[in-house]
C-alpha cells in the first residue's frame, strides 16, 4: 500500500475524466489496455514514487502532470498514465472511494437521470454536466480566460510563422488544450490538440503536413475561440467531449460492404463498412473504426490488433461475409458504437448483390459533383462504366485511376503509395487490369471529396459481381445547371490566389517581405466578389500595419485571418461543386 498520504489521497481521486485531461482520450484508453491484468511493483521515495510501466522509467509526482517518463515523450505519455492505473489500486482502503453527504448526494441526483454518459470535468466541483443555465460566473471567466490565452498563443505563432517554430510552441499547444478541456471546452481541446499534432508534423518534416490545411484549421480555431472571449458563453458552443451515440430503434441489420486497414498516420488500426439494411433510416452507409493513437509506440509500422466487438467470439474481419443483426445497437451519424451493451444476436450469409445496395449504385457522376463536400469524404457506390486510363505517377507517388460513367463523364480515382501500403496498391493495380478490358461490369465503394474543384475518389472495395438493375435516378439542381461552370473555375482560381497569400503568411510569420495585393484585389472586384476583396483588403491592411507599426497587434491580423479564410471556404464548397461538374465533362 502507498504509504505517501498526498500521492494516496490524489491517486483515490483520480477518474478517467481527471487522466484524459492529463493527455487525450485516446492515450488513456491505450493505457488502459496496457496495463489490463498488471500490478504495481514500485518504490516511494521522498515525496515521488517509482516505477516501471512498458519498459519505461516513471517518476510520479503530485501534481501529475509535473510527473517524468524515460520515453521520448515530452508531455505526460501512456506510460505515466498507465502508472496512475496501477497506482491507483495501491492506495489504502481508508483512502479509497471517499464518500461524503454532498457526494453521495450529487451521485444520487446523477443516478436518477436516463442519460447517455458524458465526458464530465476533472474540475473539483460538484457540476458536472454543462447546461446554459448551470455555468457559473467563474467558469465563465475561465473559459474567457482560456480562450484569450489560447489566442495569444497562435497569435504569436502566426507572427514568427512556421519557419521559425520549435517543439515548444506545439508543447504550448498541446497544453493550452488540456487547460481547455479543464474548462470544460471540448472543441476548443479537440482543435488546439490537433493544430499542436499538426504542428508537430511540420517541425519534424513529415510528408503528411499540409500547410493549407494547417491554415484552414488555424483559422478555424481562431474564429471559435475569439467567439467565446468576445460572446456569450453557452454549452452549445463549448461542445461535448463524446460523441453521443444514441440506442438505434429495434434490431440493426448490417451488410458488411468494405474493410480497409489504416497503416500511416497518428492513428492506425481498422474501418469497418456497412449497409443499414433499413431504407428508411439515414444514412445507410455506417462506420466502425478500431483505431489507436501511436504517438508514443516503439513500433510505429505495427500492424494493428484483430477487432473483436460486439460479445463476438472472433474477430470482426473473418465477420465481412456475414450478414450481422445487431440487439441495443447504438449509432452517433454514420459512426457504430463498440459499447459492451451491445451484441450480435444472428448472422447469416451476406448477399451483397441485393436490391437494398443496388438502388444506391450511382450511374451519374454528376451526382457526385452535387453530393461531395470541399475536402471532406463522404461514402458512395459508384458504377464503373469505363476505366479510360491508369498508372502509377512516380512523381507523387499517386496511383490514379481515370473512371468514365455512360455519359462520359470522368472522374479520378487515387491512392497514394507508402512503404506501409505497398500490397494494397499492387492489388489495385492488377484489379485494374482487370477492369480496362470490361465495360459497366465493375463497381465500386470509395469516398469522395472535391479538391481544387475536381471530385477526387479514393477507392476502398471493388466488386464484379453487382448486377444492373438501373434503380437510381439522378436529376442536377437548378444552380448547378443554371451558373455557368467555366466562370466558377476561373473563381476559384482567384479565390486560391488569396488563400495561398494567406498560406505564405504563416509559413513565413508577420515580418515577411511585403506583397504588393493591387493586382489581384482589382481582378476580384471586375469578378464581382465585393465582399471577398474587402475582407482580403482588411486582412493584407493589418498585415501591413503589424510590419511598419512598433504598437503591433498579431491577433488583429489573426481575425482577420480568419473572417477571410471562412468565406474563402463557403465560396469553395459552393464553386467547387459547379466546378468538379465542369471539369468531369472537359477532360
Amino acid at each position: 500500500m502507498i504509504q505517501n498520504e498526498t500521492l494516496a489521497a490524489q491517486l483515490s481521486a483520480a477518474n478517467e475524466d481527471t487522466l484524459t485531461a492529463l493527455a487525450n482520450k485516446g492515450l488513456y484508453k491505450r493505457a488502459v489496455k496496457d496495463t489490463e491484468g498488471l500490478t504495481a511493483e514500485y518504490t516511494e521515495a521522498d515525496d515521488t514514487i517509482q516505477i516501471t510501466v512498458g519498459g519505461e522509467q516513471c517518476v510520479i509526482r503530485v501534481p501529475f502532470e509535473k510527473s517524468t517518463c524515460s520515453c521520448p515523450s515530452r508531455t505526460v505519455c501512456r506510460h505515466i498514465l498507465g502508472a496512475l492505473l496501477l497506482l491507483k489500486k495501491e492506495v489504502p482502503e481508508g483512502l479509497a472511494n471517499p464518500q461524503t453527504e454532498e457526494t453521495e448526494a450529487s451521485e444520487s441526483s446523477k443516478e436518477s437521470h436516463d442519460l447517455e454518459p458524458v465526458e464530465e470535468s476533472p474540475k473539483k466541483k460538484p457540476l458536472e454536466v454543462v447546461a446554459d443555465d448551470a455555468l457559473t460566473s467563474e467558469e465563465i471567466s475561465e473559459i474567457k480566460s482560456c480562450a484569450k490565452h489560447s489566442l495569444s498563443l497562435l497569435g504569436t505563432l502566426l507572427a514568427r510563422g512556421l519557419v521559425r517554430a520549435d517543439s515548444s510552441v506545439a508543447d504550448a499547444l498541446e497544453l493550452a488544450a488540456v487547460s481547455a478541456h479543464t474548462a470544460k471546452m471540448a472543441d476548443a481541446e479537440r482543435k488546439l490538440r490537433a493544430l499542436s499534432g499538426r504542428l508537430s508534423d511540420c517541425i519534424d518534416r513529415r510528408a503528411s503536413f499540409d500547410i493549407h490545411i494547417f491554415t484552414k484549421s488555424l483559422c478555424s480555431c481562431v474564429s471559435m475561440l475569439a467567439d467565446l472571449e468576445q460572446n456569450d458563453v453557452t454549452s452549445k458552443k463549448l461542445g461535448v467531449f463524446r460523441d453521443t451515440y444514441e440506442s438505434y430503434p429495434g434490431n440493426l441489420e448490417l451488410l458488411p460492404i468494405g474493410h480497409k486497414e489504416v497503416v500511416r498516420g497518428e492513428y492506425q488500426g481498422s474501418v469497418y463498412y456497412f449497409l443499414n439494411l433499413d431504407e428508411s433510416v439515414q444514412p445507410r452507409f455506417l462506420i466502425y473504426s478500431d483505431l489507436r493513437p501511436t504517438f508514443y509506440s516503439q513500433d510505429s509500422h505495427k500492424r494493428p490488433t484483430q477487432t473483436i466487438v460486439w460479445s463476438l467470439n472472433t474477430s470482426l474481419t473473418s465477420m465481412m461475409y456475414s450478414k450481422l443483426l445487431l440487439k441495443n445497437a447504438k449509432l452517433s451519424g454514420e459512426k457504430i458504437s463498440g459499447s459492451s451493451a451491445t451484441e450480435v444476436v444472428f448472422t447469416s450469409k451476406a448477399e451483397l448483390n441485393c436490391p437494398q445496395l443496388r438502388k444506391l449504385v450511382i450511374t451519374d457522376f454528376r451526382e457526385l459533383a452535387e453530393s461531395a463536400d470541399y475536402n471532406r469524404e463522404k461514402l458512395f457506390l459508384i458504377r464503373v462504366n469505363r476505366l479510360d486510363d491508369y498508372g502509377f505517377d512516380k512523381h507523387t507517388q499517386i496511383l490514379f485511376m481515370k473512371i468514365s460513367d455512360r455519359g462520359g463523364r470522368t472522374v479520378t480515382a487515387e491512392v497514394k503509395y507508402f512503404a506501409e501500403n505497398k500490397e494494397l496498391v499492387e492489388k489495385i493495380e492488377e484489379i485494374c487490369g482487370r477492369i480496362k478490358d470490361t465495360e459497366d461490369v465493375w463497381t465500386m465503394l470509395v469516398s469522395a471529396r472535391i479538391k481544387d474543384g475536381v471530385v477526387v475518389l479514393n477507392p476502398i472495395e471493388f466488386y464484379d459481381f453487382i448486377e444492373d438493375m438501373d434503380f437510381h435516378s439522378f436529376s442536377p439542381s437548378t444552380e448547378i445547371t443554371t451558373v455557368d461552370p467555366q466562370y466558377a473555375h476561373v473563381l476559384l482560381k482567384l479565390i486560391s490566389e488569396v488563400e495561398n497569400s494567406v498560406v505564405r503568411c504563416v509559413r513565413s510569420g508577420l515580418s515577411s517581405t511585403t506583397e504588393n495585393h493591387a493586382t489581384l484585389i482589382e481582378k476580384i472586384k471586375r469578378c464581382g466578389m465585393s465582399g471577398l476583396a474587402e475582407l482580403a483588403e482588411q486582412f493584407f491592411a493589418s498585415a501591413d500595419s503589424y510590419r511598419h507599426n512598433l504598437d503591433k497587434d498579431a491577433e488583429k491580423v489573426l481575425f482577420d485571418a480568419s473572417k477571410l479564410m471562412k468565406y474563402i471556404i463557403l465560396a469553395e464548397n459552393k464553386l467547387g461543386k459547379i466546378s468538379a461538374l465542369y471539369n468531369m465533362n472537359n477532360k
